[in-house]
Parts: C-alpha cells; sequence; structure tokens
C-alpha cells in the first residue's frame, strides 16, 4: 500500500520537487546556523523527527501553518525559507 506522502511526491513535476527541496534546504541551513538539532525543534512544536527530515530534504510538502511553527521554533520569520540566496552552488 502507498502512503499518501509518497504518492503526492510521485505526481509533483520536477520543477516543484525542486522548489520544495530548496525550501527545505533553507529550513535545514536556518536551523543548524541557530545551533538547533532536528530533535531540539520536534520537540518545541510536537512534530515527528522523520516528518522534519522528509520536510527538509524536500520529499514532504507542507501546511502554511506548519512553516510557522518551524519558523517560530528556530526564531526566524517564514519569509527567510523562502529566500533563494540561502542556497549556495551546492544547492544546500
Amino acid at each position: 500500500m502507498l502512503d499518501i506522502t509518497a504518492y503526492c511526491h510521485m505526481i509533483m513535476t520536477e520543477a516543484e520537487k525542486h522548489y520544495l527541496f530548496n525550501i527545505g534546504r533553507n529550513i535545514a541551513k536556518l536551523r543548524r546556523s541557530k545551533g538547533f538539532s532536528q530533535l531540539d525543534i520536534c520537540i518545541q512544536i510536537d512534530m515527528e523527527k522523520s516528518n522534519l527530515s522528509s520536510i527538509e530534504n524536500g520529499r514532504q510538502n507542507f501546511t502554511a501553518l506548519t512553516l510557522k511553527k518551524i519558523a517560530d521554533a528556530i526564531g526566524v520569520d517564514v519569509h527567510h525559507f523562502f529566500q533563494i540566496h540561502l542556497i549556495d552552488s551546492k544547492g544546500i
């Protein structure tokens, strides 16, 4: 049986997958720059670590509320997740 996350990821275009990947990389980069582990954030926002990992790796679509919770826990504004300049030439 295919779970809904895997199914949704299969029907996304490459551009959509790339978009989620870039946002996820920004989340991870900002989280690490503030000295937080994934577990630190997950404890604060009551999220499974595997879900945050999936978001940071572009494998999971997310809601606006989830982004707000992550941003609040990290201590940044949500708009920082969407800034292209945070992604270096290696995509991380």
